[in-house]
């Protein structure tokens, strides 16, 4: 698979606690109606910002990529949410931000990669999929999609993706 263009004139930089209400703001804004911002917090980004991407066009965040490596799975790294700014979604933005950190988990010993999303958010699903992800089995299948129950606390439903990071491949 081909990875498309991105757009020219956006800088890319790692990410500041700073960066934190600036994530928010998008995550209410870019996704109305879903109370997400609860894993936005300035502690993760001073702590975890060198594998966070912030991606910005002439100063406005236009993508993120919240990600880490685990403590507990070794040679696995995590995104633990990712955006790009609903008008640019299609050009390969979040493409190459995956890219991106799949490449820096690979130089840190990384050998593959997890993400997960919300049952309803099918358009992020078909995204994962499309850069290499396989949805991991869940405690149950609903519309064909495995569903892991309660993942993040009672009522939030996720499903879980992972894609292999081998020599060249992945993202």
């Amino acid at each position: 698979m081909s990875t498309p263009p991105t757009p020219a004139g956006v800088a890319w930089r790692a990410a500041e606690p700073a960066d934190a209400a600036a994530v928010s703001a998008a995550i209410d804004a870019w996704w109305p109606g879903r109370h997400m911002v609860h894993g936005v917090c300035p502690q993760l980004f001073e702590h975890m910002g060198d594998t966070c991407i912030i991606v910005e066009e002439q100063g406005r965040l236009v993508g993120f990529l919240v990600g880490y490596l685990s403590q507990r799975r070794l040679g696995a790294g995590y995104v633990h949410y990712a955006g790009v700014h609903p008008d640019l979604r299609g050009g390969g933005l979040g493409h190459e931000m995956y890219r991106r950190f799949a490449d820096l988990v690979r130089r840190r010993g990384g050998t593959h990669l997890y993400a997960e999303t919300g049952t309803w958010n099918t358009r992020s699903i078909a995204f994962h999929r499309s850069i290499g992800f396989r949805l991991e089995p869940g405690d149950e299948v609903i519309e064909g999609i495995p569903v892991h129950h309660d993942a993040a606390g009672v009522g939030f439903d996720f499903v879980v993706m992972t894609m292999p990071l081998g020599q060249g491949e992945g993202a």
